[in-house]
């Protein structure tokens, strides 16, 4: 018999990867908080804070891409996928590890560059959200199975660690609109 965990465990996994098919981008995305030596308390505040921050990024992220007005008005049409995990929060005795974010993102404007993504990426979390400058960034477009593959990697900590909140679902972000619209 499977446990409620595994139950959850599965189920979250299954429910992110069923969307790996829209997701063009991966990235990995520091936070400023470090995780050396906190307890449970001072992790939950650090996890809180991060999760946060992470929805002043989302939402400049929404702006810069669609522009605030698509964005608010119709959500599930002009936002980006964003799958988002949160790692980091069960390992206090590593100096130089700080909680980061994995991130599968797809539903991009048309036209949009690599290179202009990565930089509009860059700003909503370094200048906007104030997180560190330590962003790893790739192009799955075209490669569900690198995309299912990311998402299976970002629940990591809750597969094998128990963690089930590594799935920041507040910051997770589905415009099941977009996917079948055609924005051309």
């Amino acid at each position: 018999m499977q446990s409620t965990f595994s139950l959850q465990s599965s189920a979250i996994t299954n429910f992110l990867q069923q969307h790996s098919e829209h997701v063009t981008n991966l990235a990995v995305a520091h936070t400023c908080y470090k995780t050396y030596e906190q307890d449970k308390a001072g992790m939950q505040h650090i996890v809180a804070r991060a999760k946060r921050d992470c929805t002043i990024f989302r939402n400049n992220l929404n702006t810069k891409l669609y522009g605030g007005n698509k964005s608010r008005r119709r959500p599930l049409l002009y936002q980006p996928l964003i799958l988002a995990t949160l790692e980091g929060s069960l390992v206090n005795t590593d100096r130089d590890l700080t909680l980061h974010y994995n991130f599968a993102i797809g539903n991009l404007p048309k036209g949009l560059a690599d290179a202009e993504f990565q930089c509009i990426f860059r700003e909503c979390w370094v200048v906007n959200a104030k997180q560190r400058d330590n962003i790893w960034h790739e192009n799955v477009a075209g490669d569900s199975e690198a995309a299912k593959g990311w998402i299976g990697y970002s629940l990591k900590e809750m597969q094998s660690k128990g963690n089930i909140e590594a799935w920041d679902f507040v910051n997770t972000q589905i415009p099941y609109q977009a996917f079948s619209a055609d924005l051309s």
